[in-house]
Parts: structure tokens; C-alpha cells; sequence
């Protein structure tokens, strides 16, 4: 019997342990890679880059909108007549403002008609502008953010209802977690703050508008509140629009929480109780006249009465009844001018003429 060579076996087995070293060698290299002091393969920047580049494309910012003629100062519609505090940074000025820086280059500053500034529909050409004048964007190369921050409002004297309002340019990527705008209130002198806007209530368009919003519960009874105006870039990505721009920002109540007024003619009487301020009318004639009183409270029944040479006026109102009268007596010029006010229900009263 002739024996079979064995050559072709060793080679196949040759093979298999190859393969098997292989393998070995794969999944020694595998559970090593993860591990200190093992090597590691190094990251594309060209690959990084691109996928960036993909991030940022799939977040974006929205159209412009179309310019619109608007009022440079829109009040607070609120009332008749509104008690506001104003802040329009004409010449410049900051008018006590100020600005918190929270990450990066602090952006927010006062700018004189650039970067969109001249457009109408606020009090050109002055503003406050969270961006850059050099490039008209917020394109830092990193993240970004700070608040601005007004000086305290004094509230005393002033009721409720009340709003804030201002006049505001946004252009921003339209995400909801990233280029984030609040505008918060505060009424204990920046300990804490509540927020009352954000970027989905306001129009982002590249365009000027309004907007207003009732602060009646956050304010409550407080003596002063302060207002902050937040951005953030959250990253580094898709920050070359224009930015955020705030202008004519006014805090607004009511000057009077008193009124009387005929039930019969219209004439009326409206006073604030803390001041002692008063504006009366007799609607058959269109006559005014306006003046300071002394006010007094007994039980439920509140008073104004001014007793000079040119006018007298006194007005009651019983807070429990809601019962209120008034008499007027105003020279002017060689004449008089009186009448009287019998009110059932001060309540129902509007203080305007019907």
C-alpha cells in the first residue's frame, strides 16, 4: 500500500492557524481600542466639518416678511388715559439699562440706525440691538448670550390693569431650542423673574412690529418691577441673520382707579386715590379741567375734595355700595362752569362721554 502524501494537509493546516491568529489578532485590537494608552483611529476635520455643514443646513431661518407702515409708539391699549413709563434710547442713551453678559462676546448695545435700525416702525434711529454693527448678525464663532436688563419701574400710584409693550425687529433661526428670546418681569427687584414672552409670541420676519402683553397677575400689589430681555445662540451654528432689535418700550397702567360719572349727562369724575390726582369733564360742553385733591378714607367711603380759589371739586365713592357723587365748581375765565354727578353704580362706569 502506497502511503498519501501528507504535504497537502500540512498546508491546508498551515492556513487554518493563519486565519485563526487573524481573528485573534481582530478581536484583541477590538477590545483594546476603547482602553487608556491603546490606539485609537484619529477624526476626519474634513468629515467633521461636512457633517456640521449637514447639521446647520437642516436648521434654518425663516423668510422675510414684507415692510410695513406702522406707529413709532404704540401705547398699551389698555385703557383710557394709560399712567406708562417710556424708554425710547434716543441720543443714545441707555436710560438705565443695563446688560448681563451669561456666555461668549456680550452682544446687546445701543445702535444708531444700523443693521435695520432705520426702518419705520419705531423711534428711529435709535435702539437696542443684539448684534453686531460690523457684519449685521450675531456670528460670533461660538456660542453667545446675555440679558438686558431696564432699571426699576415704580408702580406706586399706578393700577392695574397693566402691560408692557414695545416695538421689536427679530430675525433668528426658527428653531424653538436654539436663538431662544424671552422677555421676563420681575417684581422683587431681580431676585426672581417670571416670564412673559418668548419667541413663539413674537413675529420673525426680519420686519418691525408690536407687540403687548398683560402683566396684570405677574404685578399684583408689588411697588416696582423691572423687565429683562433675554438671547441666547445656544450654539455656534447659523448665527448670521440679523439678530434681535427692541425700541419704545413702555410699562403701562391705569393713572385713575376712581370714577364717577352722571347717570344721566355723562359728566364724570376720575381720581387716584394714592395721589389725589383728578381729571373731571362735562360731556354737553366738551370742558375739562384737571387739578390735585386731598383724598380721605372713613369705613368704606373714599373722598377727593380740592377747595381753592379756581376750583372746587369733591367726588365720594362707597366702596360697599357702589354708590358715587360729585360737584364741580371751575371758574373760567369770567364764568363758571358747575354741575353736579349723581352716580347708582360706579361700577359700570367708563369715563368717557357717551
Amino acid at each position: 500500500m502506497i502511503k498519501k502524501p501528507v504535504t497537502y494537509d500540512r498546508a491546508i493546516f498551515v492556513v487554518e492557524i493563519a486565519l485563526l491568529g487573524l481573528i485573534a489578532w481582530i478581536v484583541l485590537s477590538s477590545s483594546l481600542s476603547g482602553r487608556p494608552g491603546s490606539v485609537v483611529q484619529a477624526s476626519n476635520p474634513d468629515a467633521d466639518k461636512l457633517a456640521n455643514q449637514k447639521h446647520a443646513q437642516e436648521r434654518s431661518v425663516p423668510p422675510e416678511g414684507v415692510e410695513q407702515a406702522q406707529s413709532a409708539r404704540v401705547v398699551a391699549a389698555i385703557g383710557t388715559p394709560n399712567a406708562c413709563t417710556g424708554f425710547d434710547f434716543e441720543g443714545g442713551a441707555t436710560q438705565g439699562f443695563t446688560v448681563q453678559n451669561v456666555s461668549g462676546t456680550s452682544l446687546w448695545h445701543v445702535t444708531n440706525g444700523l443693521c435695520r435700525a432705520f426702518l419705520t416702525g419705531h423711534s428711529t434711529p435709535y435702539d437696542f440691538y443684539y448684534g453686531q454693527d460690523g457684519t449685521c448678525n450675531y456670528n460670533t464663532g461660538a456660542r453667545n448670550a446675555s440679558n438686558l436688563i431696564s432699571p426699576s419701574i415704580n408702580v406706586t400710584g399706578t393700577f392695574a390693569p397693566f402691560a408692557v409693550s414695545f416695538n421689536y425687529l427679530l430675525f433668528v433661526e426658527s428653531s424653538s431650542s436654539f436663538d431662544t428670546t424671552f422677555v421676563d418681569i420681575s417684581t422683587n427687584g431681580g431676585s426672581t423673574w417670571t416670564q412673559i414672552l418668548s419667541k413663539a409670541n413674537l413675529i420673525n420676519d426680519n420686519q418691525w412690529h408690536n407687540v403687548t402683553v398683560d402683566v396684570t397677575a405677574q404685578v399684583a400689589s408689588a411697588s416696582a418691577v423691572s423687565l429683562r430681555f433675554r438671547f441666547d445662540s445656544v450654539d455656534n451654528l447659523v448665527n448670521s441673520s440679523t439678530g434681535w432689535h427692541v425700541d419704545d418700550i413702555l410699562f403701562c397702567g391705569q393713572a385713575f382707579n376712581n370714577c364717577v360719572q352722571d347717570d344721566t349727562t355723562g359728566d364724570y369724575v376720575q381720581f387716584n386715590s394714592v395721589t389725589g390726582h383728578y381729571i373731571t369733564k362735562q360731556c354737553s360742553t366738551g370742558f375739562t379741567a384737571e387739578g390735585n385733591g386731598v383724598v380721605t378714607t372713613s369705613g368704606s367711603t373714599t373722598t377727593l375734595k380740592e377747595n381753592g380759589p379756581i376750583r372746587f371739586v369733591t367726588a365720594t365713592v362707597n366702596n360697599t355700595t357702589h354708590v358715587g357723587s360729585a360737584t364741580v365748581k371751575v371758574r373760567n375765565g369770567l364764568s363758571v362752569v358747575a354741575y353736579n354727578i349723581s352716580d347708582s353704580d360706579t361700577t359700570n362706569n367708563t369715563c368717557v362721554c357717551p
